[in-house]
């Protein structure tokens, strides 16, 4: 029943719920922008956007209205294998749907890109989209985002990096990344432009619709 009920409300909220949540990360990064730069490191970039969202959901005066039914989990903890305290694994950025059960949540997950040291392999790899692939993370909902922090190239080279995986893994044997539908543009909100979709299946049988946003961190 747990389950029937919280497919409805991804069902429901979804589409105006990715919006939302696309739009809180657009206003954090344009707030934060000046104080983000490539010498950062991603727990660091990750909680200067949460902070700037939480601040946008509490001070700011030109956010809508409709914003009151969201809040912000930075590093928020969790036990998917029934880890304790300091072994449970943590969510970069969440927004969270308040109000109604359950609760929603939006999985950002940032993933640092620079050439020769935080390559797509890292990206890809289990602490990256693996996460995703393998039910440590979000296995209750039907899409995610990485966010790639670009912090050299830009989002063409990273996307093209991207395809290069992908089309590398489908031609592998057994293709780890259970790519469903490869890589194709998408425009959420016009103030994220650098953004791409692919699809997948998950180790336990069930699609992921996963997006993939390349935010300027140089």
């Amino acid at each position: 029943m747990c389950l029937d009920a919280l497919s409805t409300m991804w069902d429901l909220y979804l589409e105006v719920f990715r919006v939302h949540a696309h739009q809180l990360l657009a206003w954090a990064h344009e707030d934060v922008r000046s104080r983000i730069d490539a010498g950062l490191d991603e727990p660091a970039i990750t909680g200067l956007l949460a902070d700037a969202m939480k601040a946008r959901l509490n001070f700011h005066p030109d956010t809508p209205a409709e914003y009151v039914h969201y809040w912000v989990g930075d590093q928020e903890p969790i036990s998917p294998d029934g880890q304790l305290g300091n072994d449970r694994l943590r969510l970069d950025v969440t927004v969270i749907r308040t109000g109604d059960k359950p609760r929603l949540s939006y999985i950002f997950e940032a993933k640092r890109l620079r050439a020769g040291s935080f390559t797509i392999g890292k990206y890809t790899g289990a602490s990256g989209m693996g996460d995703f692939l393998e039910c440590r993370y979000g296995t209750q909902c039907p899409e995610a985002a990485m966010v790639g922090l670009v912090q050299d190239r830009d989002a063409i080279y990273w996307s093209d990096e991207l395809k290069r995986v992908f089309a590398a893994d489908q031609a592998g044997q057994p293709p780890l990344l259970a790519v469903k539908k490869t890589l194709s543009p998408l425009l959420v909100i016009a103030a994220i432009p650098d953004e791409w979709e692919s699809h997948h299946v998950r180790s336990n049988g069930t699609d992921l619709r996963l997006l993939h946003i390349f935010l300027s961190c140089i």
